[in-house]
């Protein structure tokens, strides 16, 4: 007679001649008559590279924890991956990433970047632990800002509400450098539709022992035109109280998802500060082209762009960069 534990053990992929059960089972379970013989390789096998990349992402996935929820936004927030620290995508994410970018006239840059969101366990879902290098706060505030010296930030996040119209979240944390630059800030995000456009409205706050209290302010308006095609603008405000002027930025964006593998995005922006006056002083344009290139979690990107900046007088410069990032989570 097979016994239900018996219909369940034989469905288990992990047993199926694998050498890293998720489980022990002892000699002398009464069951373990069922178990498929485990089989070793045979000499000359060798083991194929790409299934053991692929187990060692899988690995680190499941160490991460799995992705808790669904995707909460449109395609483009979760394949162009733009800042899983302060994306909707609920659950343990991690990215990695390395990016060359070349201005014309200026020396190659080189970056590598990393950012984790870890859900930790017997919270509820309430406490992350979040680690990010600069480049996420940086990349669409400065198009121009050298990417060297990059520096890395920990903080431990705690969920006060998060709900279908409203997420609150504080974070207190240090920023590593010489020296430890220590933080705390609070976020408020509104959701809204008007009309066709779902609207996204994000309140920060936040101090530095480094720089004092600041605050930015962004508004985020998404067209669908259809289901692959998606029309965005942002506009952002920051205020440092010890600068005692607002830095600005906006960007409008028409991002078209080609395949389940690829994606296009034709983007341009403008960025300034009321220092003078409110003044925009830099202006971009450009094409972003994303691929999947590897399994579902390694992608590359290049994205070719025109620069007009004050500093050089708005002489048209051509830059490039290129990209190569992991996304790492449970499918």
């Amino acid at each position: 007679m097979i016994t239900p534990l018996a219909m369940a053990l034989e469905s288990e992929p992990y047993l199926q001649g694998n050498s890293y059960p998720p489980f022990a089972i002892p000699d002398d379970d009464p069951y373990v008559q069922y178990l498929p013989e485990h089989t070793e390789t045979e000499p000359g096998e060798t083991r194929v590279e790409s299934e053991t990349i692929e187990r060692s992402r899988t690995w680190l996935a499941d160490y991460l924890n799995r992705l808790s929820g669904n995707i909460d936004s449109f395609f483009v927030d979760s394949f162009f991956s733009e800042d899983i620290i302060e994306d909707d995508v609920k659950g343990t994410r991690a990215k990695l990433s390395f990016y060359t970018r070349r201005v014309l006239g200026d020396p190659v840059d080189y970056k590598f970047g990393i950012s984790v969101k870890l859900v930790l366990p017997n919270t509820n879902d309430k406490l992350n632990l979040l680690i990010s290098s600069e480049e996420d706060d940086t990349r669409e505030a400065d198009p121009i800002e050298s990417v060297e010296n990059v520096e890395y930030s920990s903080a431990l996040r705690y969920i006060i509400n998060e709900s279908d119209q409203w997420k609150t979240n504080i974070d207190t944390g240090i920023k590593w450098g010489v020296p430890p630059d220590p933080f705390v800030r609070f976020r408020a995000r509104r959701y809204a539709y008007l009309s066709e456009w779902e609207l996204k409205g994000t309140q920060r706050l936040f101090y530095f022992t480094s720089n004092g209290w600041g605050e930015d302010t962004s508004l985020q308006m998404d067209y669908p035109l259809n289901t692959e095609k998606l029309f965005r603008i942002n506009a952002k405000a920051g205020y440092q109280l010890n600068d005692d002027y607002f830095k600005l930025s906006y960007d409008a964006g028409l991002y078209h998802e080609l395949s389940r593998t690829s994606a296009l995005a034709y983007v341009a922006g403008a960025s300034g500060d009321t220092e003078q006056s409110a003044t925009f002083h830099t202006y971009t344009a450009g094409v972003r082209y994303r691929q999947l290139i590897y399994s579902n979690w390694v992608y590359g990107e290049v994205e070719p762009q025109f620069l007009w900046d004050r500093d050089k007088d708005y002489r048209t410069t051509p830059v490039i960069m290129f990209r190569i990032e992991s996304v790492i989570a449970h499918d």
